[in-house]
């Protein structure tokens, strides 16, 4: 992987700047996820669900062959000692993290604390996680050095990229809008994430600029990429509806794929400032997992399990005011009523269709309102969390004094 990245940053940045690097290499990373996400649900829609794994595994052996292909030639000098692979350490590291995500993935399904695996797993992940920490303080060698953990920066830039990918996984929640309000196919959800393109492109530039020019400070890039994610939930707040359009939604996507990657970038860079090179590998390691593997199923896990519960709260909330005496729910089920009948249906068959149209037009509403909360306090947290970084003083400056010397001198 080392040597994959060497070679990359040769032909993305030949100068090896590290932020002309990130500007080719994040949109290539995340373009192309999600480029894979919608050829995988192609694949599944038209033809059979195998098919997608077989793209995959086609992928795979393309990337295995060109690994061979490429890197014949970079070969370690000395064979490395088996103690040097620390096989306990990733092998503790890995159950634990893994443990850990099943528990936050499958905590709900399984119902927490009533299904034995999950109560057997919460008391272990954290003990083998623990364990791991405690290899690694009293190593002479470490597998992952902990270093980084004790860096301020890097401790902001872990925060915020947790932080971003909080905010960007609430697409889940757009999902559920897609599906059970529009009735869009997983076709179409998919390839309204094609929109994220255009915003990691024009994020990419402007860091790509900003980190070049160097004119603005910091917190400037950092304020404005959190306001793209105010965009994002803003329109998502005011504009769902049972009667929005698709198209609509274009817009917001183009600010969510704007504020991600512009936030990801930047902390990638901010996380590594003052950090000794030494330590970078293990500052990857932290990066990757806070960012990519905690932070999204974390996120997933608290979107489901609070959707699922507001939604709750108001199919209850909502059913109570269904009686006979209700003009609205009574004109609508006698609605749904007669046009079951006037297809041919029995009457039970029909007031038993009328009643489940009824039924789904409560889930719809209720889906909605737990949505619109969901997203209401997003939208407040997002816009405290970009003032307050406009403010804050991620670097250290020193003011200068400049004084006017001549006409053609500052």
């Amino acid at each position: 992987m080392l040597w994959f990245i060497r070679y990359a940053q040769k032909i993305f940045s030949p100068k090896n700047v590290r932020s002309e690097f990130y500007s080719y290499f994040y949109p290539l990373v995340y373009g192309g996820g999600q480029a894979s996400m919608l050829v995988t649900a192609l694949l599944a829609y038209h033809y059979n669900w195998k098919y997608m794994y077989y793209f995959m595994m086609v992928l795979i052996l393309i990337s295995i062959l060109f690994v061979i292909i490429c890197f014949r030639h970079n070969r370690p000098i000395k064979a490395v000692a088996w103690s040097e692979l620390h096989i306990r350490e990733m092998f503790v590291i890995s159950a634990g993290l893994l443990m850990l995500m099943y528990v936050i993935n499958y905590g709900k399904v399984l119902d927490w604390m009533a299904s034995g695996k999950i109560c057997i797993y919460i008391v272990i992940a954290p003990m083998l996680i623990a364990l791991f920490i405690w290899y690694q303080s009293r190593s002479e060698n470490p597998y992952v050095s902990l270093a980084p953990l004790f860096q301020p920066k890097a401790i902001v830039g872990y925060f915020y990229m947790m932080l971003v990918m909080f905010f960007s996984t609430s697409t889940t929640l757009l999902t559920n809008y897609l599906t059970v309000i529009l009735k869009v196919d997983t076709t179409h959800t998919y390839s309204l994430y094609i929109y994220l393109l255009p915003g990691y492109v024009v994020g990419a530039f402007i860091c790509f600029w900003w980190f070049r020019w160097q004119r603005w400070r910091f917190r400037f890039l950092i304020a404005g990429g959190m306001s793209c994610f105010v965009i994002f939930f803003a329109i998502l707040y005011f504009g769902i509806s049972p009667d929005s359009t698709y198209e609509m939604l274009y817009l917001p996507i183009f600010f969510r794929g704007l504020g991600m990657l512009t936030l990801i970038i930047a902390f990638a860079l901010f996380a590594v400032e003052d950090l000794n090179p030494k330590y970078l590998l293990s500052n990857a390691f932290f990066l990757i997992i806070f960012r990519s593997v905690l932070a999204p199923i974390m996120a997933t896990s608290f979107y489901s399990n609070v959707l699922y519960r507001l939604q709750q709260k108001y199919m209850y909330s909502l059913s109570e005011t269904i009686t006979a005496a209700d003009p609205l729910s009574s004109a609508r089920y006698s609605q749904s009523l007669n046009n079951a009948m006037t297809q041919g249906h029995p009457y039970d068959e029909a007031a038993q269709l009328a009643t489940n149209s009824l039924y789904n037009t409560l889930q719809q509403q209720s889906l909605l309102l737990a949505l619109k909360e969901i997203l209401g306090y997003l939208l407040v947290i997002s816009v405290v969390i970009a003032v307050i970084s406009r403010f804050i003083p991620f670097h250290k400056t020193i003011r200068v004094t400049f004084k006017k010397t001549g006409d053609d001198m500052v």
